[in-house]
């Protein structure tokens, strides 16, 4: 058997996901009420700062945790055996602890949010990952021990030079991309440039990852080999000092890969044996996923690991093949491509099940990025080695390094802007279904063996004799990548789609129609800030929407339009999600919010339509029809023009959103309602106002007898919502009632006239 290490390693690692798939991890215990102020002592493993609501906040974590009090220090009740972060004000009288040393720290249990939406981020599941079960706000230092670990404390001492070297000789924007990229600190980088390189598919240089070791270990062992030091000395001083360079940036999974490689690449070469890529990639998972098995569904892990696992298989199955032995600058190129390509085949799923899109032109532009980053890592460690000199005149040679690094900077900007702006630059397709992925899978392994088994048969005597090459044509594996990718990419609609978002103390719903046409009503919380971005637009991605075809806003009050307006607010040259136009009540009170988003949507170019009663949108296989308010409706009051629209598909499912209509708006949308001969009821009714007592009148109940009903509303909002007496009136009329803060997103599929609905917090 070839590579038997591998392949145990490799079983091993098929093993903990098919374990995992089997018996998924169970819900972390909070055993601690959310809220208690509690005093825990523990070990510090990491610490940084941070900016935290425009504050300096000292950020700790702890682990061997224990409960403690200074009555029972000697019977300190263990809370669990996770780790916990502890936010703490840094003001001038902190006195920061030593890394390793034991303290006890007071503050607020607070536990991490579950994500109530498709494609949200799940804080709860991340911190899981990592090993952490809470954290503690507004902490402070009780006491300190003596003891600490002064490895550790030197290299974080060290980290803080370097990061002082940077603030002093970069600009802040440069000097946060700069601590990023060589000391793995990403607390200070500003969101715009994090967005911009992910967009871009350039993310991967804020990572510390084997290019990193290979340019500092090689470069260091290469080094010490023409000083003529013995052969072992070199390879114990470059892995030793790689090791604590990866302690020293927080030795992520990817650092760790990366260092490990390392390190079994110089052993082999000490030994005198072949070193195997492949082996020391399986065996370095092996072991991350002994530690913690659930770094499988990091996706940190698995871009790391996906991108060496797709040069090390899959160069030569996209290879051309070699016309002759000297390669030309066209020869040269092609390989890097297909060097991306390989990498391509791994990463497409992962990005599509991480970000729902792919940037179309990362592959030309890493071309670039890659070879570059040599050049800004030398600059860096340039900088950070003259800026150590202890005279003024280091500290000028850093600055004038540092302008080497800015121009870098610059042109990695520059051409991820210029990427964007082509034309279908971020290729949005939504998270594809399970089968669609493992489908992907099956052929990239056939490519794989196809390939081998071509090369194994090429190696018969009669082929070697006539110098014949057995495999699949080039253009039958380009073929087929196309076509697995198109497999992949492809979400046929079926049937219509309406989700009510967990969005908080707000409201929003998406509505897809059963030709792809995809609408939102509303979007907007109070209760939840930013919900555009960190919500709305991650759930649109998720489904694979990049156009709305219209965005209707039943009125303007900022629970229903502020992550709509967010969406208006991005990038003034691109809108990650495009918007046809925008549709507002006829009876609209023309205020300060009224003209804020008719001066955006004059900036975009996005037209906005004023709906009355009686006006009907038709969309392949459903209609909206405007049932309040009237033409000649007049009020003061933003709730009360709200629109309200019956939505019915083709199949006769309806449903009835209302906004916040008041009691006059329920009674006219009533009447309307009246007026139309063979009406039978709603069956799904979003209720009024987030299911107020002022609204939601005995009149419209016992008139649309709804089978579904659905609350949007926040967790512990302070203006009582639902209320019982809403509560009552539906449960009376035997209505299911779904709440968004209880279930998170409310997910329906109608079609052939029935309906079917998914709560997304099961």
């Amino acid at each position: 058997m070839r590579r038997p290490l591998c392949c145990v390693c490799v079983a091993f690692v098929v093993t903990v996901f098919l374990y995992l798939k089997i018996s998924p991890p169970p819900e972390p215990v909070h055993d601690l009420p959310e809220g208690e102020r509690i005093t825990l002592l523990g070990e510090v493993c990491q610490k940084e700062y941070k900016s935290e609501y425009q504050k300096n906040t000292l950020v700790i974590q702890l682990k061997n945790v224990q409960r403690w009090s200074p009555d029972l220090e000697q019977n300190a009740e263990k809370v669990k055996r996770g780790n916990v972060i502890c936010y703490i004000e840094a003001d001038e009288g902190l006195a920061e602890p030593k890394a390793g040393s034991m303290v006890a720290v007071e503050g607020v249990v607070s536990y991490f949010d579950r994500a109530g939406n498709p494609g949200e981020f799940d804080a709860q599941e991340y911190y899981q990952i990592l090993g952490v079960d809470f954290r503690l706000y507004k902490a402070g230092i009780c006491t300190e021990s003596s003891r600490y670990s002064a490895y550790h404390e030197i290299l974080y001492q060290l980290r803080c030079h370097f990061e002082g070297i940077f603030d002093k000789a970069l600009a802040p924007k440069d000097a946060s991309i700069m601590k990023a990229v060589l000391l793995g600190n990403k607390s200070g980088l500003d969101t715009q440039s994090k967005q911009l390189f992910q967009k871009s598919g350039i993310a991967h240089i804020l990572a510390i990852s084997g290019l990193h070791i290979t340019l500092l270990g090689m470069g260091l062992y290469k080094l010490l080999r023409k000083v003529y030091i013995p052969q072992p000395v070199c390879a114990v001083v470059s892995v030793g000092l790689m090791i604590a360079y990866g302690d020293m940036v927080g030795m992520s999974s990817s650092a760790y890969r990366a260092v490990f490689m390392f390190g079994m690449q110089l052993v082999a070469q000490m030994l005198r044996r072949t070193y195997d890529m492949l082996t020391a990639l399986a065996l370095a998972a092996m072991l991350i996923l002994l530690e913690q098995p659930l770094y499988l569904y990091h996706s940190g892990f698995q871009l790391s690991f996906g991108a060496i696992l797709g040069v090390g298989c899959l160069s030569d199955v996209v290879k051309p093949a070699r016309r002759g032995k000297r390669q030309c600058l066209t020869d040269k190129i092609v390989l890097s491509l297909c060097g991306s390509l390989s990498i391509f085949l791994i990463h497409f799923p992962i990005m599509l099940c991480v970000y729902y899109e792919f940037p179309i032109y990362s592959f030309l532009l890493n071309l670039v990025i890659i070879p570059a980053m040599t050049f800004l890592m030398a600059a860096g460690l340039l900088c950070l080695g003259v800026g150590s000199l202890p005279v003024v005149l280091g500290l000028g040679m850093a600055k004038l390094v540092g302008l080497m690094c800015h121009a870098l900077l610059s042109l990695f900007e520059w051409l991820c802007v210029m990427s964007l702006k082509l034309p279908l630059a971020n290729w949005i397709v939504g998270r594809p279904e399970d089968w669609r992925i493992y489908a992907f899978g099956a052929v990239v392994i056939f490519l794989y063996a196809a390939h081998h088994y071509g090369k194994y048969l090429s190696k018969g005597k009669a082929c070697e004799k006539r110098g014949i090459n057995i495999g699949l044509p080039l253009q039958v594996r380009l073929m087929t990548v196309l076509a697995a990718v198109i497999l992949l990419s492809d979400s046929p609609v079926d049937g219509v789609s309406v989700t009510f978002l967990d969005v908080g103390q707000g409201d929003c719903i998406w509505i897809e129609s059963a030709k792809g046409e995809h609408f939102l009503v509303d979007g907007g919380s109070t209760s939840e800030s930013k919900v555009g971005t960190y919500t709305i637009i991650p759930y649109l991605k998720y489904k694979g929407v990049a156009k709305l075809d219209a965005v209707f806003l039943t009125h303007l009050d900022s629970d229903h339009i502020s992550g709509v307006m967010e969406m208006l607010e991005g990038n003034s040259d691109d809108m990650e999600i495009e918007i046809s136009r925008v549709c507002i009540s006829e009876s609209v009170i023309e205020d300060a919010a009224y003209e804020k988003l008719a001066a955006l949507c004059d900036e975009r170019e996005i037209p906005i339509y004023r709906l009355k009663a009686g006006d009907g949108i038709e969309a392949r296989g459903l209609r909206f029809e405007v049932l309040h308010p009237q033409g000649d409706y007049e009020t003061d009051s933003r709730n009360a023009y709200s629109l309200v629209m019956k939505l019915e598909t083709r199949d006769g499912v309806t449903a009835l959103l209302t906004g916040d209509v008041e009691a006059d708006g329920e009674r006219a949308a009533s009447e309307k309602l009246r007026g139309i001969a063979d009406f039978a009821g709603i069956d799904i009714y979003k209720a009024s106002h987030h299911g107020s007592r002022y609204s939601n009148t005995e009149e419209l109940i016992s008139l649309i007898k709804p089978e579904l009903a659905i609350i949007s509303c926040g967790e512990g909002n302070s203006y009582g919502h639902p209320h019982a007496e809403t509560i009552e009136k539906l449960e009376d009329i035997g209505s299911d009632i779904r709440i968004t803060k209880d279930t998170g997103a409310i997910m329906i599929k109608i079609k052939n006239g029935k309906y079917e609905v998914e709560n997304f917090i099961k």
